[in-house]
């Protein structure tokens, strides 16, 4: 368990990586390790489990990860970003030392409330749920801190991350057809948002979400 420890620890810090983070290509770079960390902890599951109930599933679920997560979307992105004229994001909400220190008191608050709400006897799991939900929560706020279209897509691309990873840690993951299902909508909103980036850079010439006002009649 002390690997699964790690890589739950290295998934949280991927969030602090991402938040720090001005370049565009770095979000998706670190999106993309962000998730073949998730695929290895899925696959030590079910390695560790290879002849228990469910194995096959996680297997199948890792699989999916690395050829969706770590491989499609990842280029899909970069595509979509290809022709967008900014590499770096110089503006934001707020600043990057800000950003860090409220992610650094949404990763304690979540410790300290979700292992006392589950008690001493259950530390390993509260750790595991503390840094699953401190994923999500800092996804989200990774979301609202950035102006260029890029951050809400990837932001919500890590709130994904996070869910699955509560849902591995704790539980050894979801259904396999509830996965597959959440991947489905996942592709489908990266495809329909990506669209809507390269529609809204080619009549406003930028993806700044302040301006998406100047579409209104």
């Amino acid at each position: 368990m002390e690997i699964m420890q790690i890589l739950s620890v290295l998934i949280l810090l991927s969030c602090f990586v991402l938040v720090s983070n001005k370049r565009t290509n770095s979000y998706i770079k670190t999106f993309q390790a962000q998730s073949a960390l998730l695929a290895l902890a899925a696959f030590m599951i079910g390695f560790e489990n290879i002849e228990g109930h469910g194995a096959v599933e996680i297997m199948l679920v890792c699989f999916l990860i690395v050829a969706l997560k770590v491989y499609y979307i990842p280029r899909l992105l970069r595509r979509t970003f290809a022709n967008v004229d900014y590499k770096v994001e110089k503006n934001f909400f707020y600043n990057i030392p800000l950003l860090v220190l409220v992610c650094c008191a949404i990763a304690v608050f979540n410790y300290f409330s979700i292992s006392s709400a589950i008690g001493a006897e259950a530390s390993e799991l509260g750790m595991f749920l503390a840094n699953s939900v401190s994923v999500i929560f800092i996804g989200f706020f990774f979301m609202i801190s950035r102006k260029k279209a890029i951050g809400q897509i990837v932001g919500l691309l890590v709130m994904e991350n996070g869910i699955f990873a509560a849902a591995l840690f704790a539980s050894g993951g979801m259904p396999v057809l509830v996965d597959v299902g959440i991947f489905i909508d996942l592709i489908t909103a990266v495809i329909i948002m990506g669209i809507m980036v390269f529609k809204i850079n080619e009549q406003l010439e930028t993806t700044d979400i302040n301006k998406l006002k100047r579409l209104r009649g």
